[in-house]
């Protein structure tokens, strides 16, 4: 039979009495329901006690106290230490949640009859630790001063295939473990692991620092707002940033540092909003990626630069298979798509043997901005086959319609603009520099000459026909051919 239990018990008489809170405590997780939320407490054959929406069996209850701490609804709080992790849950959305804890390794499964955007806190400090979660709703994920080390996985894991919003507060800290899965299943695929989108916005910073794969890895779209501050990835063996759909940044500081690719974004099967793209609007974005054959930044259809400041340095020799045809992918800035420059600061170093400062498979288009190319590498071969340290080379039209453009190609038979197709130079203002001539279209709305023999040194001004440039401390060409034009 049922019974109402009419809180009988002297720690809960008073619960209406003030704003108390009743606390069901299992284990380290605690379910915290306001007094107005209370409502009849059903009892039930001594096994169990439903409160609200919510059914406890008794046998798992460790004690039932009251205090006067708030609840602040749609919340789930989680706070690390070494001796292991609390979890408190409010009690609007106690009847939707299942949270389990093994010592600092949280794992929280929200029903599919969630219809309601829970922000989950975390903070405190774990260096055995991990947060994973499952649902099928959209959340908020705030990192509150956290530190968080895994030494055996990912330290955050997000299944819910849904927009997860990351606010990232105060100072925090991510970091795997040495042991890895297959790429193909959805374990350990970096440090920080969200299976759906994600919008990230919030002051503090957060720095990734990987031991496995990847730093951040996403299955579809990550957007830096403009509001962001600092994200920083520390040495990851993979990617830095690894992502499906596309890659949007509109302010922050984003510091990577990486053996794989900076930020390699990828295209999903279906049609996609930008999908396959880079979009970078502002903020400040520097990448050094140190593998064989590594790309700073690659997506699988357009790349668009409307703004910003970029610094990418590559280094590493480029590594391929007897099967392919050429090392064009070793490149600092790699798009398989049109590529589009129209503002901002872009800085590019290419140093390992065969690298492009930037590579397209389509056209390229610089439209505004102050842009520096550099490649100072020799030429790679590979059998009978090689590959020659271009500075910009694409497999379509290079059109030179808007800002400074500075391009710097290797001594070693580089190109300062390499296409099988035309170099247009319509209205910006550009110093083309290699051991091989550029030479633009006679089509170009602007004029352009021709220089060779030029001994180019790093930290030296080079000027001609009214184009002055500093040229960076780690290029030099003692016999160099330039090409100079500037809008008439």
């Amino acid at each position: 039979m049922k019974k109402t239990i009419l809180l009988t018990l002297a720690c809960v008489t008073s619960l209406a009495l003030k704003a108390q809170t009743l606390n069901v405590n299992i284990g380290d997780v605690t379910y915290a329901i306001p007094a107005s939320q209370t409502g009849e407490m059903l009892y039930e054959n001594g096994t169990t006690l439903t409160i609200g929406n919510k059914t406890y069996s008794l046998n798992e209850i460790t004690n039932i106290t009251v205090d006067e701490q708030a609840v602040e609804a749609n919340t789930i709080d989680v706070n690390y230490s070494d001796a292991g992790a609390k979890v408190r849950i409010s009690g609007d959305v106690a009847a939707y949640i299942t949270a389990r804890v093994n010592g600092a390794h949280v794992t929280i499964d929200a029903s599919p009859n969630l219809a309601q955007e829970i922000t989950y806190n975390l903070g405190g400090s774990s260096q055995n630790g991990s947060f994973y979660m499952t649902g099928s709703y959209k959340m908020e994920l705030a990192l509150n001063d956290l530190v968080l080390a895994n030494p055996d996985s990912a330290a955050i894991n997000i299944q819910n295939g849904k927009q997860t919003k990351v606010k990232i507060n105060g100072t925090n800290s991510l970091t795997d473990g040495l042991r890895g899965v297959d790429d193909d299943s959805d374990g350990h695929k970096a440090v920080f692991y969200i299976d759906g989108h994600s919008e990230w916005n919030g002051s503090g910073t957060l720095t990734i620092t990987g031991n496995v794969k990847h730093g951040l890895s996403t299955d579809e779209y990550v957007e830096i707002k403009k509001n962001f501050g600092t994200l920083v990835i520390n040495g990851t063996p993979g990617d830095g940033l690894h992502i499906n759909q596309y890659f949007q940044m509109k302010g922050g500081n984003v510091s990577i540092t990486a053996v794989g690719d900076g930020i390699d974004v990828g295209a999903k099967k279906s049609e996609k909003e930008n999908n396959g793209q880079i979009i970078i609007e502002g903020g400040d974005l520097q990448i050094t990626v140190t593998g064989d054959a590594v790309k700073g930044l690659k997506c699988e259809t357009d790349m668009s630069i409307l703004g910003g400041t970029i610094t990418i340095n590559t280094s590493g020799n480029a590594v391929y298979e007897e099967s392919e045809q050429d090392l064009s992918s070793c490149a600092a800035v790699k798009c398989d798509g049109i590529l589009t420059i129209s503002g901002g600061t872009l800085w590019l170093a290419s140093t390992g043997a065969g690298g492009k400062g930037i590579n397209a498979d389509g056209a390229i288009n610089i439209n505004g901005g102050n842009i520096t190319v550099v490649t100072t590498g020799e030429v790679h071969e590979y059998g009978s086959l090689d590959s020659k340290p271009q500075a910009v080379k694409s497999d379509g039209n290079i059109t030179l319609a808007g800002g400074e453009i500075l391009s710097c190609a290797s001594q070693h038979s580089g190109t300062a603009f390499k296409t099988d197709y035309q170099v247009l130079t319509n209205g910006a203002t550009v110093m083309g520099i290699g051991g091989k001539a550029t030479t633009a279209a006679n089509t170009s709305t602007c004029t352009s000459n021709k220089y060779s023999g030029v001994n180019v040194q790093g930290g030296s001004t080079i000027s001609y026909d009214g184009v002055s440039f500093v040229i960076p401390e780690i290029y030099s060409n003692p016999s160099a051919k330039i090409m100079v034009s500037k809008k008439d």
